[in-house]
């Protein structure tokens, strides 16, 4: 097992100090069903999820902390079994042999290399089960976007690097979400390193913009999208034709959803008040929206990291929004938790929720009502 500790961010826990509103959360240890979630603790901060193509499998982000101090991993997790193996870094040295010379040829030109799995420190995650293309967030020896190729061997899923996309200098990304184009949305949320780090943090606690969307494509590069400033902007999604953009506004508490025009121009911005701080949004088969938060004061969010057994006992809530309506319904509020915490993202599988944390050993499995 790796190593589950995470660097706490030094800025945050200062300044929830000094505003008085930080204060240690406890865990929660026992791996027991309660509240209606089921718990499988054999996770090391699994903080995103996602389905693989043929829908028995799904990949797990595997958190390596906000600093990416931390080693973090990609495993496909089979719901069904309980049987899970590593994807990245590969769980077969056969494998990793196999795929280390493999052509690459997917995001920049001027990506270095593969990322090292030593350093490896995943986050947002998204998958286009179209094209079985994987993009993962690292903050691992450099800010950037891997992107994979889902396959396939006789053991199950498997992953073969294909390229990146090294994130502009001075951004801490989040999230991303694929077009069908190749091109991709990524939510920067704070500025990486140094003074400005600082100034950005302090913009979380207080509420004030720290970040916004960008688009990259092959031909641009990075541009940011007008109308998409917002205060810690973290999980994101997209529709299929590419035209209404979702993004959680972790700090303010809200749902943005922005909507363009055919030639992607910004044509209208609409904003929903959620009841925690939004994460993760994923789909649901009818197509809807479900997207997960903490609850809490900021600083008690900012004080979980770092949990060395079991998960920490922060709140959080799972709603349901009409992507058209922008209609909010809760689907989950787990206050205060007693089996899971800190929840990050929720999945559907099947006519159940599978729910991550960012600081936690577990996935909680919830059965969604008929």
């Amino acid at each position: 097992m790796q190593h589950r500790a995470m660097r706490r961010n030094a800025y945050g826990a200062l300044l929830a100090l000094a505003l008085g509103c930080g204060t240690e959360p406890e865990t929660i240890v026992a791996c027991e069903a309660g509240d209606d979630i089921v718990p499988v603790c054999s996770f090391e901060n699994p903080e995103d999820l996602a389905v693989l193509p043929g829908g028995n499998w799904i990949v797990v982000s595997q958190f390596g902390g906000v600093e990416g101090g931390g080693t973090g991993s990609l495993v496909a997790f089979r719901p069904a079994d309980g049987r899970s193996r590593h994807l990245f870094p590969a769980s077969d040295p056969e494998e990793a042999s196999t795929h280390a010379d493999v052509e690459t040829g997917w995001g920049a030109a001027d990506c270095p290399g593969p990322p090292d799995p030593e350093r490896f420190a995943p986050h947002g995650i998204d998958l286009d089960r179209r094209n079985h293309r994987l993009a993962v967030v690292n903050h691992g020896e450099r800010e950037a976007v891997e992107l994979f190729e889902v396959g396939r061997t006789s053991r199950g899923p498997a992953l073969v690097w294909r390229g990146c996309v090294p994130v502009p200098d001075g951004a801490w990304a989040n999230d991303v979400a694929l077009l069908p184009d190749g091109s991709f949305l990524l939510t920067k949320t704070l500025a990486r390193a140094g003074l400005d780090r600082a100034v950005s943090m302090a913009g979380i606690v207080l509420g004030r913009e720290t970040g916004h969307v960008y688009r990259w494509t092959p031909e641009e590069g990075f541009r940011e999208i007008p109308q998409s400033r917002g205060s810690g902007p973290n999980g994101i999604a997209v529709t299929s034709s590419g035209r209404d953009i979702y993004f959680a506004e972790w700090s303010a508490s809200r749902l943005v959803r922005l909507r363009l025009d055919e030639q992607g121009e910004v044509v209208d911005r609409d904003v929903v008040d959620l009841p925690h701080h939004p994460d993760n949004i994923t789909w649901t088969r009818d197509g809807n929206l479900l997207v997960t938060g903490q609850k809490g004061p900021i600083g008690e969010v900012l004080a979980c990291g770092g949990t060395e057994e079991g998960v920490c006992a922060l709140p959080f809530s799972v709603v349901r929004v009409g992507p058209a309506s922008l209609d909010v319904e809760v689907l989950l509020e787990h206050d205060p938790p007693t089996t899971h915490g800190a929840g990050t993202v929720a999945l559907q599988f099947g006519d159940e929720l599978l729910i991550g944390t960012f600081d936690g050993d577990r996935i909680g499995r919830f059965e969604l009502a008929d």
